[in-house]
């Protein structure tokens, strides 16, 4: 649909008024900019030295999820938030209760792989 301004523009001679329709500029063009997933970078290749890069790796009887969570971290870094074990929480999720147990433990939460990765 175009909008148009019309303007009313008198004559020169004092005659009748003429109606004129004035140009209107384009519209701005918006560009859509593809979402990425959120780099978290070391989060990601920790994830890759514990367990492969699987998110949802559950094959320790102990240790859980793409950062091999135990429960009881899982639980005291505010993982029961989101699901009652580390291999059913989201990626974005799993990260989140890394930040606070690498906030509350150091890099040692992981100390094979944080070694490997040379965060220590």
């Amino acid at each position: 649909m175009s909008l148009a301004l019309l303007v009313q523009v008198a004559a020169a001679d004092g005659g009748a008024a003429e109606v004129v329709e004035a140009p209107q500029p384009d519209p701005p063009v918006l560009e859509t900019v593809p979402v990425a997933v959120e780099p978290y970078g070391v989060y990601d290749r920790l994830a890759q030295c514990e367990a492969g890069g699987d998110w949802h790796n559950a094959r320790n009887p102990i240790y859980k999820g793409g950062l091999q969570f135990d429960s009881q971290t899982w639980a005291r870094h505010g993982g029961l938030a989101y699901a009652w074990r580390a291999d059913f929480a989201s990626r974005e999720q799993q990260i989140d209760v890394a930040r606070r147990t690498q906030a509350s433990q150091g890099w040692g939460a992981w100390p094979t792989c944080s070694r490997r990765l040379g965060l220590r």
